[in-house]
């Protein structure tokens, strides 16, 4: 097995953790206030929420990997690309289910931000082994590392913006899901 050596362009590297923190702000933020809501608003609300967390995740992904620049040309299935995409918005969909539809508690906080930990993990595996031409390599120690700091920022995430839904707890969840995201791809 051969080795390709590997930089990467700051500029593109840090547009793609703004782009996790754009898109974290904007589906935390989209989900403040729901309880009063009809639930058909609840409904369109949690799912435009689910599209900018997962499709944040999954394009803070493709900015990265652009960012990732290598001796040969990088070629992505097209399929895979779009099951990574729909795997992401479906977890963290399902994952704003639980903390919209259930009584929300510690438990069910905790449960809902594992998902979201997971569906970051899910997006990043299934998008990569849409690599063509060359193959990632993982570290056992790398993946597991990453998993529990994705899995813990995401319970933190949604603890500190579900705790009190504060436009300052919101940004501070958002930092976490942020970073949450880019331990798994940094």
């Amino acid at each position: 097995m051969e080795f390709l050596d590997v930089s990467h362009n700051s500029f593109l590297v840090i547009m793609s953790c703004l782009v996790a923190l754009v898109a974290g702000f904007t589906g935390l933020s989209l989900t403040r206030d729901l309880g009063s809501k009809p639930d058909f608003e609840k409904k369109a609300l949690i799912a435009l929420a689910a599209i900018a967390l997962g499709g944040g995740i999954w394009a803070m992904h493709f900015v990265a990997m652009l960012g990732l620049q290598m001796p040969i040309l990088i070629f992505y299935d097209a399929a895979i690309t779009l099951i990574s995409a729909l795997t992401a918005i479906l977890i963290v969909g399902a994952a704003l289910i639980l903390l919209h539809f259930t009584p929300r508690n510690r438990l069910s906080v905790s449960l809902a931000g594992g998902i979201v930990g997971i569906g970051i993990l899910a997006m990043h595996y299934i998008g990569m082994a849409g690599l063509e031409m060359c193959r990632a390599v993982y570290t056992p120690v790398g993946v597991i590392v990453s998993s529990l700091v994705a899995i813990v920022l995401c319970i933190l995430a949604l603890g500190i913006a579900y705790g009190h839904r504060t436009n300052r707890n919101i940004f501070l969840g958002t930092l976490c899901f942020a970073v949450a995201v880019s331990s798994v791809h940094f």
